[in-house]
């Protein structure tokens, strides 16, 4: 290793020890029950997650829309770093392809850390964002090293696409760039996405293993570290995986569709081995049913709802999606109704963001809280009002009231929430929870609403909603912090 690679080793060393001392304070937070808010307002830990933490930039870096301050300060910081190793120290061209190579299979050890970033961020003990930002961003920087690599190479005439090494490492270049390409079709085509990414990953490290001289020992221990990681990670996620579907005496995960309209479809999972589901938690589904092409594809969801045993833990969960394309598509068009059908189960995952709302830890410790949602968003807003009214049950919640505004979007929309939402309105013994519904296809006076459920707690309104004015309204009528949640239509 030369010298001033050094560096850039001990960099990556000490961002995995701060992300295990991160891990390790959320466990130590988790278990004395601490609570950011107490730190005050001005506390400097406050002003830290307050400007360069919580705050988003509006600039795409990576096709990355979602970056922080600091994650966006973090990421010059290495690429400028990495550019400094680039050349400092390198006399030649040739020493600055060498370098270049070293580099790009330095960042294949981040980059194949785990085979699913669910799982990956699981491990670490970080957000599923700030994984996927790990994950594109060293894909990116190998991709870019290994172009520079190949270039420099060819300047010097000592590329030769005739040899098996000039080949196979024009190949393996070609892979991870188009592991970059890829993510554009993830959105529209997932299936094919999944596939493609994984067959072109695994094609580009073989390529990459046969491209380096077998007498070139240092470089090749660079992919065997990327094969250890990738080993051990995936052994451990199929040991949860045989650990959440299978149990002794009882049958494995069975899922139910149920159709609403023409696209909603609600799934229920019953589980073999339940667990205290928490709200914003995701699971990984995959229906052998659906065909060969489905047996060890897995898609994410977000739990809508559950319902628990004696214990409190979750024997059933439910799932709630909008039936598009592919999977989604598959599940509504090839199981019957009400009709059991194996299914396995990867997670839980989450939950999303650690569950840091500004300057407190939890949605809990805000006193007032206004949700507002369209369309089949409502299933990310169900599972917090369940968790809030357990935990005011329970008197360990700061929060009042509890407003929800959702408005219709497509035939079929109140309907598929309107068992869950009559449910929750009944569990609330304080009357903490408001419900209001807007319909656009309906003609019901917007002053004059229907109402309905345990204690008429919930209001059928007709037309659009107007968000300025409830937002208003909210901020108006209320004394202490408000947290407003939103999500979009699904």
């Amino acid at each position: 290793m030369k010298l001033t690679e050094g560096p850039y080793f001990i960099i990556i060393s000490v961002v995995i020890t701060l992300m295990a001392l991160h891990w390790l304070y959320r466990c130590l937070s988790s278990f004395f029950n601490t609570r950011h808010s107490c730190l005050g307002r001005t506390s400097p830990y406050h002003l830290f997650l307050r400007y360069l933490v919580y705050p988003r930039t509006t600039f795409r870096l990576l096709q990355i829309d979602t970056l922080s301050p600091l994650g966006f300060v973090l990421l010059i910081f290495y690429f400028a770093g990495t550019a400094i190793f680039n050349f400092v120290g390198a006399t030649t061209t040739a020493e600055k392809g060498v370098r270049a190579a070293h580099l790009a299979l330095a960042n294949l050890i981040p980059l194949y850390f785990s085979s699913g970033r669910e799982f990956g961020a699981h491990i670490l003990g970080i957000s599923l964002e700030a994984y996927g930002i790990i994950h594109r961003t060293t894909g990116f920087m190998a991709a870019l090293q290994a172009a520079i690599h190949v270039t420099i190479g060819y300047q010097n005439n000592a590329f030769n696409l005739s040899s098996p090494t000039g080949f196979n490492g024009l190949l393996g270049g070609c892979m991870l760039l188009s592991l970059l390409i890829l993510p554009m079709v993830k959105r529209r085509v997932y299936e094919v996405f999944f596939i493609t990414h994984l067959v072109c990953a695994v094609i580009a490290l073989v390529a990459i293993w046969r491209h380096i001289d077998s007498s070139h020992s240092q470089s090749r221990r660079y992919i065997l570290a990327s094969l250890c990681g990738l080993t051990a990670t995936g052994a451990l996620q199929l040991l949860r995986l045989i650990y959440r579907n299978v149990a002794v005496g009882r049958k494995s995960v069975r899922i139910v569709a149920r159709p609403y309209s023409e696209d909603i479809v609600q799934a229920v999972l019953y589980i073999p081995r339940p667990w205290k589901v928490r709200a914003g938690e995701r699971i990984n589904l995959g229906v052998p049913f659906l065909g060969i092409f489905y047996l060890f594809q897995a898609h994410p969801f977000t739990i809508a709802w559950w319902e628990e045993d004696y214990e409190g833990n979750a024997d059933s969960i439910s799932l709630m999606f909008r039936a598009r394309t592919g999977f989604t598509r598959k599940v509504l068009d090839c199981l019957e109704p009400d009709r059991e059908y194996w299914a396995w189960i990867d997670g839980p995952f989450g939950p999303s963001s650690p569950q840091n709302f500004g300057s407190s830890r939890e949605i809990a410790d805000f006193g007032h809280i206004l949700m507002v949602t369209t369309g089949i968003g409502i299933a990310a807003q169900l599972p917090y009002i369940k968790e809030l009214l357990r935990k005011y049950r329970n008197a360990s919640v700061n929060t009042q009231t509890i407003s929800l505004v959702w408005q219709l979007d497509r035939t079929g929309d109140w309907e598929s929430a309107r068992d869950w939402l009559r449910q929750l309105v009944k569990e609330d013994d304080g009357y903490m929870l408001k419900v209001a519904v807007y319909d656009p296809l309906r003609t019901d006076s917007p002053q004059e609403p229907r109402k309905i459920g345990h204690h008429e707690l919930i209001s059928l309104y007709g037309g659009e909603v107007n968000w300025a004015d409830i937002l208003a309204g909210e901020m108006g009528k209320r004394t202490g912090k408000l947290l407003v949640t939103a999500l979009a239509r699904g």
